[in-house]
């Protein structure tokens, strides 16, 4: 037993004052009555005081007890009486409650309601059965565990969480947040309570093969109806043709999440124009994916689109930003431009131009190639220097070599990138001078043969001559040459639009961590992981992201939501539903609502029984009073 507002000893000595006080108005109770007798009963003896006669006994016992019944209940309900110990096995409980994407999907047979509305109301009605000295924590559950609330014993602060909860973008992580759960109720110091979830329980194929949820003694499920029919794009990706230049392939991916096999219709759009439509037959719980071919060069917005519409309109949608597909503007100064023609005319994002050495300018808005040739006017911007003559070279010749022995590449460095020949034959070349600080591109046993700074490169002899231009080194050399010159135009780009959470982009084995960077539009930069030749990193809300590592750059717009796959099984002998009034959450019920009718019931009844009779009484004294004067 446990008294909340008043102890024990307060308790009665409150008691006692007021049981005294009521024994006092009884015993003084001198109710008078009318009686006839003879006057000679007035005459006292002389020197005879006159007798004096006190009621000392109560007449009224029961009415007496009743009053003080009633007052002891009363005074019960003022200090706040309980049974259970309530304030020294105060419970925290902990109150999940699903925000995934999926709570946005509209409730059966519910129009204009979500299944989050019926999460919120389902939540509402636990907390009302949850004791008044309990403390509860709201967390809102989806790919994180968030806590909405401290642990709270206002009951308004805990309802305006509920209320305020809303579908995220990510889909429920079931083990993190039931972990979670049972850490911070581990650490509260408090008796543990419940743990809650409220929610329809759809987790991950992922999740679900690997579930190992933790020992929880008193788990409690309120189950959310869900919609059973409901199809949805899981991503859309563009990437740049390899058979069609100017060209994107579009891959859209579609799931069937529903138990029955299900018709629908993809259609894509380019700058508010339609590109086609695909039919799919997805059986149930299956995928299935569909290509468009998107001509275009020109940046702009592809829309995908999903018919007929369902309970989640969320995934009946996809928009994907594609960039502009540039090209590097070359120009080739050369007497001999069919030797390099063929390297620079088999990639499309090449517009090469090749003008004689008297129709040379110093203009340059790309890639200046000089086949053995020096200008009078050196351009600007990136050069490539084949094989200069002596006279006033980029960078001082220290001899000229025939048939140099010994031709290594200097690895490990963006021109060099996939050249590993050793001892390629090359008809003559110059040996450059590096004291002045350019780096070592290629060298031979006399020297650096190649060499490069700033935006400047030389050859010291011809690729595409002699025995070198039918090896594969040259073609691979002239490839890291446009990279160079241009990276932006010459990367792999694919954009995606997929759901948020955890994602994975797959990168080339060579491709070292350090040169890997996860940024988002804002220019922040999200931890990542690399692991089985991917990139895996987590976005917990919508976001622009770009992964770029070396010459792959992928584009991912996380719009779409991220939804389970599988419907998650509670154990049994857990327990279910709303409480109800014989649930043992509560065990606390607040007594002083009760006391207060049952101690107001007793006086009540007590001045129904015997205050009636004074009335009556009374009244009597009143009407004889009157006859008597008339």
């Amino acid at each position: 037993m446990e008294f909340l507002n008043l102890g024990l000893g307060q308790l009665l000595a409150t008691f006692g004052a007021v049981a005294a006080f009521s024994v006092a108005l009884y015993l003084l109770d001198r109710t008078r009555r009318r009686q006839v007798v003879s006057t000679l009963r007035f005459w006292v003896s002389p020197g005879q005081p006159a007798p004096v006669s006190r009621n000392r006994k109560i007449q009224q016992k029961s009415s007496l007890l009743l009053q003080l019944l009633g007052m002891l209940l009363l005074l019960l309900a003022i200090a706040e009486f309980q049974f259970g110990g309530t304030v020294n096995k105060r419970r925290d409980h902990v109150l999940i409650l699903d925000t995934s994407a999926w709570m946005g999907a509209s409730a059966p047979n519910r129009p204009g309601a979500t299944m989050m509305d019926l999460a919120r109301a389902s939540a509402l009605g636990w907390l009302r059965a949850v004791p008044a000295a309990d403390r509860v924590m709201v967390i809102r559950a989806d790919g994180l565990a968030t806590p909405a609330t401290a642990w709270e014993l206002d009951r308004k602060k805990v309802a305006r969480a509920i209320l305020d909860a809303s579908p995220g973008a990510t889909a429920l992580n079931l083990t993190q947040n039931l972990e979670f759960a049972r850490s911070v109720q581990r650490r509260s110091g408090a008796v543990s309570g419940e743990i809650v979830y409220c929610g329809p329980g759809r987790i991950s194929t992922r999740e679900a093969n690997n579930l190992n949820l933790p020992s929880l003694p008193a788990l409690r499920v309120i189950a959310v109806d869900e919609p059973v029919t409901n199809a949805g794009i899981r991503s859309v990706s563009a990437s740049r043709s390899e058979t069609a230049p100017g060209t994107w392939d579009v891959l859209v991916r579609v799931r069937n999440y529903g138990t029955t096999g299900r018709a629908t219709n993809v259609t894509l759009n380019f700058g508010k124009a339609p590109q086609g439509m695909h039919q799919l037959d997805i059986p149930a719980g299956g995928e299935q994916e569909t290509i468009f071919q998107l001509r275009t060069k020109a940046a702009g917005v592809v829309e995908a689109r999903l018919y007929p519409q369902d309970g989640f309109a969320a995934d009946n949608f996809a928009a994907l930003e594609i960039p502009e597909q540039r090209m590097l503007h070359v120009i080739v100064y050369s007497d001999q431009p069919e030797s390099i023609r063929p390297a620079l005319a088999s990639d499309p994002r090449v517009n090469a131009e090749f003008r004689s050495r008297s129709q040379y300018t110093p203009a340059n808005d790309g890639l200046v190639i000089l086949d053995r040739f020096r200008p009078e006017a050196r351009p600007q911007g990136n050069v490539v220097w084949i094989d200069p003559p002596n006279d006033k070279p980029p960078f001082p010749i220290k001899e000229r070599t025939e048939h140099p022995d010994g031709l290594r590449w200097i690895p490990d460095l963006p021109l060099t990138q996939g050249l590993r020949a050793r001892n390629t034959q090359i008809e003559a070349a110059s040996v450059f001078d590096v004291t002045n600080g350019a780096d070592r591109i290629a060298e031979t046993d006399r020297g650096a043969v190649m060499v490069a700074r700033g935006n400047t490169v030389a050859i010291g002899f011809n690729p595409f001559s002699g025995p070198m231009r039918y090896e594969l080194s040259t073609p691979i050399l002239v490839g890291n040459i446009l990279h160079w010159a241009a990276p932006d135009v010459f990367r792999d780009v694919n954009v995606a639009t997929q759901s948020a959470g955890t994602v994975a982009s797959p990168v080339p084995a060579t491709v070292d961590r350090n040169a890997v960077q996860v940024l988002t539009d804002s220019g922040a930069v999200l931890p990542f992981n690399v692991r089985d030749r991917s990139v895996q990193f987590f976005a917990g809300e919508p976001a622009r992201v770009r992964v770029i590592a070396a010459n792959v750059e992928r584009v991912f717009s996380l719009t779409l939501p991220e939804l389970g796959e599988t419907k998650w099984t509670p154990p049994a002998g857990i327990r279910r539903g709303i409480p109800a009034l014989t649930d043992s959450i509560r065990r606390s019920m607040r007594l002083w609502p009760w006391l207060t009718l049952a101690g107001l019931g007793l006086l009540l009844a007590e001045w129904m029984l015997y205050g009636s009779q004074v009335t009556s009484r009374l009244h009597v004294t009143k009407a004889l009073r009157q006859e008597k004067a008339a």
